[in-house]
């Protein structure tokens, strides 16, 4: 029996695990080029045209992103077409990097008629695997696939609107479109949703500029070095469809199109690079009550109409101030033309403060409904029916409600324990540790509360075979050392991490059989003692960040939003509040005015005497009137219409689920001729259409 041969697999398959858990994946798009010497079928295709150059060498940052590559593979999957996208032939180039420097280099490749590029290396072939006798060099070859391209390119020409074929657009002159279409095949459920495979598409293509002018492209840029027009245009195809939004709403480019007018119209072809993934990185975090705040729209409706109404009103008073100070002036000529005219300021007053306590109340039932629904929410959320929101409490029961919600979680779950048993306030931690421990491992951030009994009572069962692990060690560790001496073990292999590794595996084996020494008999149990050192070495490990994890294990039964939520919901009440209370001061600044146009009426009949003096407040009064509609439309705009307009991007929340999918599923890169898993790897696609050549 060789423990430590048995030791060293463990640790290698640990080890491979560890890597497929923690590499990341980026993309970088690194040219292939094609070996010189190389003049077999496929080798003008992957060569460079004189399109191909002209669009890397004006838009490098677009279709390079360097030479040198840090991935175990890179694909390049080169498809001619003809000058509408039929295909024509597709050839895929790989290149193995082999930064190890091994002798043999194994792939993964589902392609055929595999042929070497960079050397002379052979290979052998078994199904799908390849490898290659690498003698320490990289490997780059290529083959055919066998199965359809990821993405499809369809390209159309149009002549002054009519859409016409290549082959008859050749050698016409006027205004010419070429679009860009592209398909993407590839499609996979990412947390749910059905997504397209994201793709960055760039077109390109060189214009004679003897032959082109007035050169235009959608999604891109076109570069005129006075010979030529260099034209690149960028697509995301299915991107609108990955996030849910409509076209009507917001259009993301799924096509290119170029404009431009033609005198005999030829094109040297195309060049089009799809690269897996979308550009840059979403970290952000649509946070908020998610529900909350459409329920809060739609009570703040009324609001919204009494605000606008309420900007229509100063308006109004604006306009009668004008009048009023255009009377002023005009009581040179007459002052009964004055008084009509103050008493009609003084009638629209009045209309204004009669309705000042409606909207008073209005307000106040406004008020009085939002909080009511937070409350039934909150305490539904919560579970809590004591939490109660109330206009002058808010601030102060929200900032409790964490802490509160944390601490009962906590309770709660060192209740279960209780109840099963487990007293012990260590050993509650170590088990709640190991249940938050074993929930990460399954990529589990959420969980309903059935979800984590079942965790903690799997982490229950663990303790209990770690417990049973010990008792074995500490029994029968003496023995296991004669049994491995007996074996062939010296002291100094004994003494070592992998010769103590094998006396505690023994010392379980001899546990599990009753204390027997014969090697067949402890071998035969050697599964069931590794499962248990296994327990045992999970349940150290829970010990050592118990008093975090428990902690964690708490947010994840409250809920890991519910900090955010709290937040978003008091800033939400903050600004209700911020309303009422401008509410109340307007409704409070019509009443006097309505008071002061009373006293200003009655005041009227001494106007003959004091026409320059009234002409001279007039102006005042016009002034702030003036100032009172600029700020009640501020008001309106910056303040009301902005909290409702606020609240309305909670819709985001809709597509952030299909965004989080499209993300995740853009780190999967999608190989034509296939990829082992355990390699990481980059993979574009390249394709040339055919030219179009005015017949001589």
């Amino acid at each position: 029996m060789n423990r430590l041969g048995n030791s060293k697999k463990i640790k290698r398959g640990a080890s491979a695990l560890a890597l497929c858990l923690t590499v990341g994946v980026m993309y970088v798009v690194t040219p292939l080029s094609a070996n010189a010497a190389n003049k077999s079928k496929g080798a003008d295709l992957i060569g460079e045209t004189k399109t191909e150059q002209a669009v890397e060498s004006s838009y490098p940052s677009l279709t390079r992103a360097g030479t040198a590559s840090k991935k175990d593979k890179v694909e390049t999957t080169y498809t001619s077409m003809d000058a509408e996208g039929n295909v024509k032939e597709t050839v895929v180039t790989e290149q193995l990097t082999n930064d190890g420097k091994v002798d043999r280099l194994n792939d993964y490749s589902t392609l055929k008629d595999i042929e070497n590029t960079s050397g002379h290396e052979k290979f052998t072939q078994n199904g799908n695997n390849v490898s290659w006798d690498a003698e320490g060099k990289p490997i780059k070859y290529k083959g055919t696939p066998t199965a359809g391209l990821p993405v499809n390119v369809k390209i159309t020409y149009f002549l002054n609107g009519e859409k016409m074929s290549a082959k008859k657009i050749a050698g016409k002159s006027g205004n010419i479109t070429i679009r860009f279409d592209y398909t993407v095949n590839q499609s996979e459920y990412v947390k749910g949703h059905l997504i397209k495979h994201p793709y960055t598409v760039a077109s390109g293509l060189v214009l004679n500029n003897e032959k082109f002018s007035d050169v235009s492209v959608s999604n891109g840029k076109a570069i005129d070095d006075g010979n030529k027009t260099v034209v690149m245009g960028v697509a995301f195809p299915g991107m609108n469809e990955n996030l849910g939004i409509n076209r009507s709403q917001f259009d993301i480019p799924n096509s290119v199109v170029v404009n431009a007018h033609a005198d005999k119209f030829e094109l040297d072809g195309t060049y089009t690079i799809a690269m897996s993934g979308i550009a840059g990185d979403l970290g952000g975090n649509l946070s908020g009550i998610k529900g909350k705040a459409a329920k809060v729209q739609s009570a703040l409706t009324q609001m919204g109409d009494t605000a606008n109404k309420l900007e229509q009103g100063s308006n109004e008073l604006k306009a009668g101030a004008d009048e009023l100070a255009s009377g002023t002036t005009r009581l040179k000529a007459g002052s009964d033309e004055a008084l009509s005219g103050a008493r009609a300021l003084n009638n629209g007053l009045q209309q204004l403060t009669a309705n000042s306590e409606s909207l008073r109340s209005g307000a106040k039932q406004v008020e009085t409904q939002i909080f009511a629904t937070a409350t039934t929410e909150i305490q539904d959320q919560l579970g809590d029916n004591t939490i109660v929101l109330s206009p002058s409490t808010y601030a102060q029961v929200i900032a409790g409600i964490s802490d509160g919600a944390l601490a009962k979680a906590e309770n709660t779950l060192r209740g279960a324990l209780a109840s099963a048993g487990v007293s012990d306030a260590a050993t509650q931690n170590n088990i709640l540790s190991l249940a938050y421990n074993k929930m990460m491992a399954d990529g589990k951030s959420e969980a309903t509360q059935a979800e984590i009994t079942q965790y903690i009572r799997q982490a229950a069962a663990t303790a209990e075979q770690a417990k049973t692990a010990a008792e074995y060690i500490n029994h029968y560790r003496s023995a296991a050392i004669t049994v491995l001496k007996a074996a062939g073990y010296t002291d100094a292999q004994l003494g070592n991490p992998d010769g103590q590794q094998a006396v505690m595996l023994t010392a379980v084996e001899m546990g599990l059989t009753g204390g027997s020494t014969n090697m067949a008999t402890l071998q035969a149990q050697q599964a069931n003692a590794t499962n248990l050192l296994t327990a045992a070495k999970e349940y150290q490990i829970a010990g050592q960040g118990a008093s975090d994890n428990v902690k964690k294990l708490s947010a994840i039964a409250v809920g890991k939003d519910a900090p955010a939520k709290l937040k978003a919901l008091k800033e939400q009440l903050d600004s209700l509040e911020m309303f009422i209370a401008g509410v109340k001061q307007y409704t409070a600044g019509v009443d006097a005015a309505a008071a002061g146009s009373s006293k200003l009426l009655s005041g009227l009949d001494q106007l003959n005497n004091g026409i320059a003096q009234m002409d001279q407040g007039s102006n005042k009064l016009d002034a702030g009137a003036t100032q009172l509609a600029a700020g009640m439309t501020k008001f309106n705009q910056q303040g009301i219409r902005k909290f409702i307009g606020t609240l309305k991007k909670a819709e985001l929340n809709k597509i952030a689920g299909r965004l989080e999918a499209t993300v995740e599923a853009s780190k999967h890169e999608v190989f034509v001729g296939g990829k082992d898993s355990s390699m990481s790897g980059e993979s574009r696609l390249i394709f040339k259409s055919g030219e179009i050549k005015a017949s001589k």
